[in-house]
């Protein structure tokens, strides 16, 4: 038995078919007895389904009801307001979150200047001379993360170097 006969018994069943569908499921019932035993096992189980179903019944109309429900809410208490906060305790519930962002506020700039006091130049390198008979020239790369530092003597400190060296050699030679 295909499943759309199936389905049309049931359809059948259940009265959802035109007239001409229903002679012809009439038809294939009387001429399939696969499909007899099938419609009455429908039949039957259809009927127990309804004898079977408990009806409930509301023993008021369903505008009494709702009439009733809506005399109830109208006769009910209003919520009472509730009472007025006294003045220290509207104020704590302004000053508690106030002093929260306060305190994380100066955390943060403490935070600040805790890091910043250890190494506030941090980036910066200082060369410090402290010959006039040396100059230094600097270069710092970034990218490299290097800093050099060249030391030279100076031209004037070279050459007056060589006379007082020639001096002292004519010191000690005498």
């Amino acid at each position: 038995m295909s499943t759309e006969l199936e389905l049309k018994l049931q359809a059948f069943l259940d009265g959802e078919l035109s007239e001409r569908e229903a002679r012809e499921v009439t038809a294939a019932i009387e001429a399939d007895p696969e499909a007899r035993k099938l419609f009455a096992e429908l039949k039957t189980t259809a009927s127990a389904l309804r004898d079977n179903e408990p009806q409930l019944i509301v023993p008021e109309s369903r505008e009494f009801y709702w009439s009733k429900i809506e005399k109830a809410i109208e006769r009910s208490e209003p919520e009472p307001v509730a009472p007025m906060l006294s003045f220290w305790m509207g104020l704590r519930r302004i000053m508690v979150p106030a002093a929260g962002v306060a305190l994380v506020l100066f955390l943060g700039i403490a935070s600040l200047k805790i890091n910043t006091a250890t190494d506030p130049l941090g980036h910066l390198a200082e060369v410090e001379n402290l010959s006039e008979h040396m100059s230094s020239f600097s270069f710092r790369s970034q990218s490299h993360n290097m800093f050099v530092v060249w030391l030279h003597e100076n031209a004037d400190h070279q050459a007056a170097g060589e006379s007082e060296a020639a001096d002292l050699e004519d010191e000690i030679i005498q």
